[in-house]
């Protein structure tokens, strides 16, 4: 009883240990750049505690329960972690003594480290059941290559023979129920994410539903207006319009990226449109140093200039101008659109990007949205009474440029 209790110390050791991974994985940290590292330390930190305080079944031999985070470090750290492991206890049973269990467990471990490296790959690909089978064949054959060790290098005798068979329980048992967790946890992970992805995704359909109504509704408004000031200019208007609504914007696809050359001839359909309207109180400047080909997501500029043309250009008898930049730098697309209108105070600013500023802050609010949801980053608004309002904002590269060809894998976009 005495070697089970003992055993049972060690397992309190690993679980301790073996639990702080687990929490360090399931907050998120396996994205961490150093999260390979510290999962190879916490398993190495068990490991040595392990070996330090074994369980003494005789005056020659002692056992521990080091198989486990060896083990678990082959099947979820890799190769790299494997090797790590394997040479800690080479140098640290060498630090504790050079005599027969040194080499007991050299042998055993350059016995069994190819066969556990050989199964790494199969246990990443097989499901639960199957990854529970590899880890009891792996364990029990680790303590056979241990049993054959110790019996070349120290000798058999009955007290040896009844402590493996309870080692051999012991440890088949343990690592069982951690890799049963790491499964678990794993899975929890898995599902929660694709939870969020879909709530994510059903957002940012959402504000896809939103945003494309809200501009149609705006360039037919105007139209409508030209009817009545300029019919044959308000038809030729519509014609053009319509031939871009079929082939530039896709209302049944809600989950594609577009091009900027695509978003830049919606834009300058909407301004053209609302030149027809206001004539020399319009003027728009383009600054456009961009990759025509860059992927973003769709309706992201024309509501920006619509905005600066409605609420910052056409409150004033004057008119003004927009300007549209759009640059690449860093790896990243830097947007920007200016008016030099009539601007707004900070408290307006403040409105205007708020969840209750009615449909005038509309487009603010959903590109900010949007961009927020998509890429972690945030539309910056600078502005001041009687000098204009500048929206700006950054987007990386998209990683997958297939996105574009394989619409349907791509999430919500």
């Amino acid at each position: 009883m005495n070697i089970l209790e003992d055993l049972l110390l060690q397992v309190a050791f690993v679980v301790t240990l073996i639990f702080a991974f687990q929490l360090f994985y399931s907050i998120g940290f396996g994205r961490f750049k150093y999260f390979r590292l510290t999962q190879a330390l916490l398993f190495g930190v068990a490991l040595v505690l392990c070996m330090t305080f074994p369980v003494h079944v005789t005056d020659q031999l002692s056992i521990d329960i080091r198989i486990v985070p060896l083990l678990l470090g082959a099947f979820y750290g890799g190769v790299e972690t494997t090797l790590f492991l394997s040479l800690l206890i080479l140098l640290y049973r060498a630090y504790l003594g050079m005599d027969g269990g040194f080499y007991a467990t050299t042998l055993a471990v350059f016995m069994c480290i190819p066969i556990f490296m050989y199964f790494q790959s199969r246990f990443l690909q097989a499901n639960k059941n199957q990854k529970l089978r590899i880890a009891t064949g792996l364990t029990v054959s680790y303590c056979i290559c241990s049993f054959l060790s110790m019996a070349l290098f120290i000798g058999l005798f009955d007290t040896f023979l009844s402590s493996i068979l309870l080692y051999t329980l012991v440890m088949v048992a343990v690592v069982l129920v951690f890799v049963a967790l790491n499964e678990k946890v794993k899975e929890t992970i898995v599902k929660n994410q694709q939870r969020l992805a879909e709530a994510k995704d059903a957002e940012i359909a959402f504000l896809r539903s939103q945003i494309q109504p809200h501009f149609l509704n705006n360039a037919l408004n105007s139209i409508a207006v030209l009817c009545v000031e300029d019919p044959p200019q308000a038809k030729q208007l519509t014609l053009d319009l319509s031939q871009y609504l079929r082939s530039g914007l896709n209302f049944k696809q809600m989950d594609t990226f577009t091009t900027l050359e695509n978003e830049l001839e919606l834009t300058q359909a909407y301004v053209n449109i609302e030149k027809a309207r206001f004539g020399d109180r319009l003027a728009i400047e383009y600054e456009i140093e961009a990759d025509p080909n860059r992927l973003i997501p769709p309706l992201i500029l024309q509501p920006l200039v619509e905005n600066a043309i409605k609420h910052g250009l056409m409150s004033s008898v004057r008119g003004g101008i927009v300007k549209i930049s759009v640059r690449e730098a860093d790896e990243k697309l830097r947007f920007s659109v200016e008016d030099n209108g009539c601007g707004m105070s900070e408290a307006k600013r403040q409105e205007v990007l708020g969840s209750d500023s009615g449909r005038r802050g509309i487009g603010l609010r959903n590109i900010a949205r949007r961009i927020k949801l998509l890429y972690d980053a945030s539309l910056q608004v600078k502005s001041a009474v009687g000098v204009g309002t500048k929206v700006f904002f950054e987007l990386p590269y998209p990683s997958d440029r297939r996105k574009l060809d394989d619409k349907s894998d791509d999430r919500g976009r």
